[in-house]
């Protein structure tokens, strides 16, 4: 069943005809010397979690998670081909229910990699390395801020231009390794999108996140995001206006759509992009 609607899910978003593009989305590297940069607020909102078998269930006793974060992103050309990643957050987290109440802030855990491309024609090819590095919060913060662990993935990307009509897509495919209690994970990604014009772009992400299954007996969890072992797949929507050829604005819109224990629910997003 859970192939089923993957399946379906995948050939959905390959059907969809939306406008946008993001500047060096997916397997695109930057130019030598150019750089993305993008500052986001992101709010995420839960009162359901997946249960083992994929059901939604409300939080015990009226229940609420959220998750507010600043996002700093930033990709630098060091080459026409290579190019640096940084990806840095600030958060506020909440969880309450009717008889607790519990709030943390701080700096959360940030990555950095670097996207090699391999080929430019018929399709754009990439690899991609990357460190997630643990922030410099304490352990004992509730809800925790991150698993306090240092991950690797290795992601190969794809992409194709469906020039002459305005679009693009890109699939991708990764595994990440993590260093301690929780279990390595599969990450699958598919996006299309294009241009509207002048002004206007969006685009569709399906982003899937499945459980190895490898996580360590005992494995604990301080936010019912952070759960040892559990899937995700995840609709990024987001619209655009590009107010010159440096500057963006950028809304998104990101339900959960599956998952097995984790937290449920959707996340508003909006961005401020600079490039050059």
């Amino acid at each position: 069943m859970m192939k089923a609607k993957f399946i379906a899910l995948i050939s959905a978003l390959l059907l969809i005809s939306v406008s946008g593009s993001q500047v060096f989305a997916g397997a695109w590297t930057a130019k030598q010397g150019g750089m993305y940069n993008k500052l986001a607020l992101n709010y995420f909102e839960s009162k359901k979690y997946y249960d083992d078998d994929g059901n939604r269930q409300r939080l015990a006793y009226d229940g609420k998670y959220s998750d507010t974060n600043l996002n700093c992103y930033l990709e630098y050309g060091l080459t026409d081909d290579l190019t640096l990643i940084g990806s840095f957050y600030y958060k506020w987290l909440e969880q309450e229910n009717d008889y607790f109440k519990a709030e943390s802030d701080g700096v959360g855990d940030f990555e950095v990699g670097l996207k090699w491309k391999l080929l430019d024609d018929p399709l754009v090819l990439a690899i991609q390395a990357l460190t997630k590095i643990s922030g410099p919060y304490d352990d004992d913060e509730v809800p925790g801020l991150g698993n306090n662990q240092t991950d690797f993935e290795l992601r190969l990307l794809l992409g194709k231009s469906l020039y002459p009509l305005p679009l693009y897509m890109g699939l991708e495919a990764a595994y990440r390794w993590r260093s301690k209690a929780p279990a390595d994970e599969w990450r699958l990604l598919a996006e299309i999108g294009g241009n509207a014009g002048k002004y206007f772009y969006g685009r569709v992400k399906l982003d899937c996140l499945f459980s190895a299954n490898n996580a360590e007996s005992g494995a604990g969890f301080t936010n019912i995001t952070l759960t040892p072992e559990y899937d995700l797949i995840t609709l990024d929507t987001t619209l655009g206006v590009n107010f010159n050829e440096h500057v963006s604005l950028e809304f998104s819109y990101v339900p959960t759509i599956y998952g097995e224990n984790t937290a449920a629910g959707y996340t508003l997003s909006s961005a401020l992009v600079y490039s050059f």
